[in-house]
């Protein structure tokens, strides 16, 4: 009998009690959990680790809609094709993409793997890049930016809430309602399709960024470089340095680099020195130099002591 059983029994712990289940995770990540727990042909095992993974996710789809709510001017803007950024044109594309394979995966009852789906789009490409990228636009003094930026914003997630409604009918419905929407409740909406804006060059340009990204946080962490701290940075972009310079204000939010101390160009005149070298991949290599990372001073007198104990323990 495991702890699952012991918390939640109703009869010698051989089962669970739904209504204690609720009580301690909601109704949602319960039910979330239960159709994405399922695999056909198998039997659905639960366990606690899955009730609340289902409990943060739903933590994390009512932070976003709490953000995006807040974003949002009492009339949102109607979205403009001609004024979306790389950014607005990757999440969409993505949604479109998420919409098309749920679809199928619901036709073909694997509604496991579809809530999965959804799951990953909004916590990973909304919620960690998408809403991040945003913030520039929305915190800047441009109107028609910050306005194109929440329409993009309740777009992408009305439509993944109407996705995600099957799965948690109640978190999806309160946030629903608070967005602008066509018909009475989510219940009766009709099913998403997609709007055309797949865009799979868009998509490769935006990983390459986000991939950039990635690195260079992985570098500062392991120089434990504290997280307000900026740093500097030079890019050898090869041919992506054009798409790399319009994303520059992406990458000076997101990965923490100084505006002033980042360098972006086709190719290098010569390999700096001192610097972590980050191969990003297609061409593109990042070098970050040391003396922004570290304190050389203290990291040689560091080694040095390092080197000086190891030379005792020898002898």
């Amino acid at each position: 009998r495991d702890e699952l059983g012991r918390k939640y029994s109703k009869s010698l712990g051989n089962a669970l009690d739904p209504m204690a289940v609720i009580e301690d995770v909601g109704t949602d990540a319960l039910r979330f959990t239960l159709m994405t727990s399922s695999t056909p042909g198998v039997d659905t095992k639960l366990s606690e680790k899955a009730l609340v993974a289902g409990r943060n996710f739903m933590n994390k789809l009512w932070n976003i809609g709490r953000f995006t709510l807040s974003s949002l001017p009492d009339d949102v803007p109607p979205l403009d094709p001609q004024r979306l950024t790389l950014a607005d044109r990757w999440i969409l594309s993505r949604l479109d993409a998420l919409t098309d394979s749920v679809t199928r995966l619901f036709e073909a009852y694997q509604f496991g793997e579809a809530g999965r789906q959804i799951r990953d789009f909004l916590w990973d490409e909304f919620a960690d890049w998408y809403v991040e990228m945003s913030k520039i636009r929305l915190q800047g003094s441009d109107e028609a930016a910050k306005a194109t930026a929440q329409a993009v914003l309740a777009t992408a997630l009305e439509r993944a809430l109407r996705l995600l409604h099957p799965f948690a009918p109640f978190i999806t419905e309160t946030l629903w309602q608070r967005l602008p929407h066509q018909g009475p409740t989510i219940m009766l909406a009709p099913w998403p399709t997609t709007a055309g804006w797949r865009d799979e060059t868009t998509e490769r340009e935006i990983d390459l960024v986000r991939q950039l990204i990635r690195d260079i946080r992985n570098a500062r962490s392991e120089y434990n470089v504290e997280p307000a701290r900026r740093i500097a940075a030079i890019v050898s972009a090869d041919r992506h340095a054009a798409l790399m310079r319009a994303q520059a204000p992406i990458i000076e939010m997101l990965a923490r680099v100084d505006p002033a101390q980042l360098t972006i160009a086709g190719a290098l005149a010569e390999t700096p020195a001192q610097a972590v070298s980050l191969v990003v991949g297609d061409g593109i290599v990042a070098y970050l130099p040391l003396a922004g990372l570290i304190d050389v001073d203290k990291e040689r007198e560091r080694l040095g002591k390092e080197m000086a104990d190891t030379q005792a323990e020898i002898e």
